[in-house]
């Protein structure tokens, strides 16, 4: 008997012209820090529908944006993309960025030669990256010894999941505090570090870290950020005049909203 109706369909077939390009992309870290050892990520190319994101103003009150732009865009990652190195997320942010509105980035300089501020314009593909230089303890965590008090600091590199924990605790400090000052700088401490001196107890961390001295404090933070994987930040912009300004790219919530 002759077969009728239609043919099987796979519910997850996607006509070649309605697939998203995309990149693979390199991380930072080298994946030296995920279980897995995940060194490259399959990212999608942001499209039209990403938009409505990018324009909610509901996801930018709140500080989602970026987590569910990199939750939709990020692919086949066999972990939650939260779980990513903070530096590892920001490079996928700037290659969302550069590949949606192009690889130029306003930003207001200071021109040491004229002494005044100036518009300029970033190149974000000369943005360089930092790679993971040192090596992890067999805890997965980098030791430190801090100057004055010569305790050995354990701390880790934060994941987005830790920059959302630490942007909490804040909101919450100044919601508690009536906006009278921030606390970011003692929370994100608190988030890096593991141990000091061996002592892993939070509230009994969270007591040393608040009287650290500022030396102390300023030489981890400094040393810290010299390791943490990512891009490099410190780049140069074009003026109007045609000089090349030193400066530091800004990565701020206005990096998705260019003049076009």
């Amino acid at each position: 008997m002759k077969e009728t109706g239609h043919p099987m369909i796979d519910p997850n077939y996607v006509p070649e012209e309605l697939k998203t390009p995309f990149d693979i992309l390199e991380l930072p870290s080298q994946g030296i820090l995920y279980p897995n050892k995940v060194n490259k990520v399959k990212v999608e190319y942001l499209t039209a529908m990403d938009e409505s994101i990018l324009t909610s103003p509901n996801l930018s009150a709140n500080g989602n944006m970026l987590d569910v732009l990199l939750k939709r865009k990020i692919k086949d990652l066999p972990f939650d993309s939260s779980e990513l190195l903070a530096g590892d997320r920001t490079s996928i942010i700037v290659f969302l960025r550069t590949t949606a509105f192009g690889e130029e980035y306003g930003q207001v300089v200071y021109n040491e030669e004229t002494g005044d501020y100036e518009d300029g314009i970033i190149d974000l593909n000369e943005l360089k990256q930092k790679k993971l230089t040192i090596q992890p303890n067999e805890r997965g965590l980098f030791d430190y010894q801090l100057p004055i008090s010569k305790k050995t600091v354990e701390f880790k590199i934060l994941t987005g999941k830790d920059e959302n924990i630490i942007d909490d605790k804040d909101k919450e400090f100044l919601k508690r505090n009536n906006n009278e000052f921030s606390q970011r700088l003692i929370f994100t401490l608190e988030q890096h570090i593991q141990s000091i001196d061996g002592e892993t107890d939070k509230l009994r961390l969270s007591n040393i870290i608040k009287r650290l001295t500022i030396k102390d404090s300023r030489t981890l933070r400094k040393y810290i950020n010299e390791v943490t994987p990512g891009l490099d930040f410190n780049t140069t912009a074009r003026t109007p005049g045609g000089a090349s300004v030193a400066c530091f790219l800004r990565f701020n919530s206005s990096f998705f909203w260019p003049e076009i």
